[in-house]
């Protein structure tokens, strides 16, 4: 904002900070201006990312201008990309007023109920691609009649009329190419029920890969004589041999084997540079962190496995309701995910 209607003296400027800016990715941006305190704000989607005081105040006479900016040379500063929902309010709007602004919901790519697989593919919930079943892997499916028949002998699978069993050797699932990359913000998520809470070795539920790592890895981390088993989610910084990986964990909703399995998602937001791991719709203190490297994912989504090395950290026990979005979800979506029936209008 400009110290004077005139000749320039300088701005006073509210700069965000600690944020990166993603191509092709929507953004709230909100600036407020206090004249009872001076103060300017600007808000990335909910929250303050920079403020300034404002020393001047001067009266505008000409009409706003939206995608560029104007002075007595002319108009410059033109903006490249898209915007949409402009909005101006002669009052200060508060935090909560913000927040309550985020309408761009994320995007559903992908749905697998896994209820049912026809030719080594179980059908997306709408016109997704399908996720693939390696040689040997099979759906725990049951009948209709045996749905409808409530002294069926046979095994409810965790949600709906099947589930993705996986022997934690050879099995597993994927996509013919990554429905999201990682490059910008995502959100994935599952049902899950480990075989085994004695099992010794990592076991990995949902990564996304590129050639020499994986962008991201949702794994169960087995238990030691010092600590219980966890649900961690490894970040590799880089796509390299020899990348750094850094790890997030749930302290206190640990792995349970429990018949209805336990919800886990993923969410990146890469405006704002974090990646979070819920269990159960819940956000432990432990199980996020900073993200910025934006790099992308090359290969398909793999369930049940790592496809490092040629495969690895094969994932046994049940796997449902697996869900990929392009954005990230809010707690409260993540929480309404956790729920254990099937949701297709979500």
């Amino acid at each position: 904002m400009p110290v004077v209607n005139g000749d320039p003296l300088g701005e006073w400027k509210a700069v965000a900070s600690g944020i990166s800016v993603v191509p092709n990715e929507w953004v709230l941006l909100t600036g407020v201006y206090d004249a009872a305190t001076s103060e300017m704000k600007l808000y990335v989607n909910k929250d303050v990312k920079g403020t300034a005081r404002r020393g001047s105040t001067w009266e505008s006479y000409g009409p706003l201008q939206i995608g560029r900016a104007t002075d007595k040379t002319g108009y410059r500063a033109h903006f490249t990309g898209d915007m949409a929902e402009v909005r101006l309010f002669d009052r200060v709007v508060t935090a909560p007023q913000v927040a309550s602004m985020m309408t761009v919901k994320p995007n559903r790519k992908n749905y697998w109920q896994l209820d049912a697989e026809n030719a080594g593919l179980s059908q997306d919930t709408q016109d997704g691609q399908p996720l693939q079943l390696a040689t040997g892997t099979k759906l725990y499916t049951l009948t209709q009649e045996e749905w409808d028949d409530p002294f069926s002998a046979k095994e409810r699978p965790m949600v709906g009329k099947g589930h993705l069993q996986l022997d934690g050797a050879t099995n597993y699932a994927f996509t013919a190419s990554a429905p999201v990359t990682g490059a910008s913000s995502f959100t994935l998520s599952a049902r899950v029920q480990v075989a085994s809470l004695g099992s010794t070795k990592t076991q990995t539920v949902l990564s996304l890969p590129g050639a020499q790592a994986n962008r991201i890895s949702l794994r169960y981390r087995y238990a030691t004589d010092l600590q219980a088993g966890k649900w961690e989610l490894a970040v590799a910084e880089s796509d390299g041999t020899s990348a750094r990986v850094k790890t997030f964990t749930d302290s206190q909703r640990l792995p349970n084997g429990d018949a209805g399995g336990q919800h886990l998602a993923v969410v990146y937001d890469a405006v704002a540079n974090q990646i979070r791991l819920y269990v159960d719709g819940q956000l432990d203190s432990t199980a996020y962190g900073t993200d910025n490297t934006l790099w992308a994912a090359t290969g398909g989504l793999q369930v049940g496995r790592s496809a490092l090395g040629g495969g690895s950290e094969y994932f046994g026990g049940v796997i449902d309701e697996v869900r990929v979005y392009s954005g990230a979800a809010d707690a409260t979506a993540i929480q309404q995910l956790a729920n254990p029936m099937a949701l297709p209008d979500m």
